[in-house]
């Protein structure tokens, strides 16, 4: 499982979530959203994104007004909080918790802390 949380924590998580998914029909999720996510700024493309662990996502809410972007919802995290549940944070009132997989949350690929 994918439990590590901490700066950097991140993008372990998003490379054993991926893994250990195994084929899923073209269906992408959370993990392979950010993995496979690029932008390209003056001729130089960025690859490198993963999905943030807990505590990453919790460093975005604190400086969501510096950052912005954000939906007014709860987003996913890559620390797993079991084996069919994820951490999510909220960014209206910044609560963490743990939710099944199957919610509809919002996504946020980070490159570095």
């Amino acid at each position: 499982m994918a439990r590590a949380d901490g700066v950097d924590a991140g993008l372990k998580n998003t490379s054993i979530i991926i893994g250990s998914q195994g084929p899923v029909d073209g269906n992408p999720f959370a993990a392979t959203l950010c993995n496979e996510y690029s932008v390209t700024v003056s001729g130089v493309t960025y690859g490198d994104w993963y999905l943030p662990s807990k505590y990453e996502l919790n460093l975005l809410y604190i400086q969501k007004a510096v950052v912005g972007g954000f939906a007014v919802s709860g987003y996913w995290s890559s620390t797993e909080f079991a084996n069919n549940k994820a951490w999510t944070q909220f960014f209206p009132d910044g609560y963490q918790g743990g939710y099944f997989k199957s919610n509809p949350y919002c996504v946020r690929a980070v490159r570095a802390f």
